[in-house]
């Protein structure tokens, strides 16, 4: 059963914490056939995991399967043309209670508890984030590690694509998809040895005009510091194009004791940026 027989097929790709390759493959079989992956379980009936979910991460793609709409089958990457599964037993998930608490003008105003992730597009493998929200603004946040793996894809020889891959991540969650694409296309080309300087000339180009966006910046403007780190990224890519070493990413660890202060007071969408611009790599290891 290949992707022929949907009218729509648009996969829900959810990744594990060892689970890049099998999502970096995953998402060039979707853009090889023009398609774009769903962003919420209602949007299909396809679930491509990625990796090898641990218990927690399991409990939680379960809940998801629950919430598709049938007829429905489980992939994995390597399924894109040849698709099989069927229904599971799920997981209830227990929707969040509102409390009350004063707000900054001394309001008395509903207190949310939203999580989000580990199950979300574009979202760090493994990770979830346990938000406290009055209106839209966070009040509080709490990272987990619900899921590990034990070693990063992005070795020394990859950083360079590494670094265009949360490019591209936090160009989708910005919503700028075609820069996404081209992002994604670099990091594919980088990981496969194209040509150094046609790559380096494409990436240039590219990088110009993702720090010539104004609609960008204009989002990104006193969110947190992305966009200091997007272009941190960017200077780091084109220096590891030309030769010069990319750094390793900050231990994962210290990026979730971090996330927290981060986050309170950002705004919900502004909350789903700042963590793609930290992009915590939770594959590399249980020590982080």
């Amino acid at each position: 059963m290949g992707l022929s027989r949907f009218a729509a097929p648009r996969p829900l790709v959810v990744q594990a914490a060892d689970g890049t390759r099998d999502r970096l493959a995953a998402e060039r079989a979707i853009r090889s056939r023009r398609r774009r992956p769903a962003l919420s379980p209602g949007e299909t009936g396809m679930l491509v995991v990625c990796g090898n979910p641990g218990d927690a991460l399991a409990e939680a793609i379960d809940v998801v399967w629950r919430d598709m709409p049938e007829p429905r089958v489980l992939a994995s990457p390597s399924d894109l043309e040849g698709v099989a599964g069927g229904p599971r037993e799920a997981l209830e998930l227990d929707a969040g209670m509102a409390d009350r608490a004063d707000d900054r003008d001394g309001l008395r105003l509903d207190v949310l508890h939203v999580p989000l992730g580990p199950v979300l597009p574009y979202w760090p493998a493994g990770l979830r984030v346990d938000l406290e929200l009055q209106g839209d603004v966070v009040q509080a946040a709490e990272a987990t590690p619900v899921d590990t793996g034990g070693g990063t894809f992005w070795t020394e020889e990859r950083r360079a694509a590494g670094r265009l891959d949360s490019v591209s991540r936090l160009l989708r969650v910005a919503g700028w998809e075609a820069a996404a694409d081209r992002a994604a296309v670099l990091r594919d080309e980088a990981l496969r040895g194209a040509p150094g300087d046609g790559l380096t000339r494409r990436f240039a180009a590219f990088a110009r005009t993702v720090r010539r966006s104004w609609a960008l910046r204009w989002m990104t403007r006193g969110v947190g510091d992305v966009q200091r780190r997007l272009d941190e990224w960017l200077r780091e890519t084109g220096a590891s194009l030309e030769g010069s070493p990319c750094p390793p990413r900050a231990p994962w660890g210290e990026v979730l004791e971090a996330m927290p202060s981060l986050l309170e007071g950002a705004e919900l969408a502004q909350a789903r940026l700042i963590v793609a611009s930290l992009d915590p790599d939770l594959g590399a290891g249980a020590d982080g």
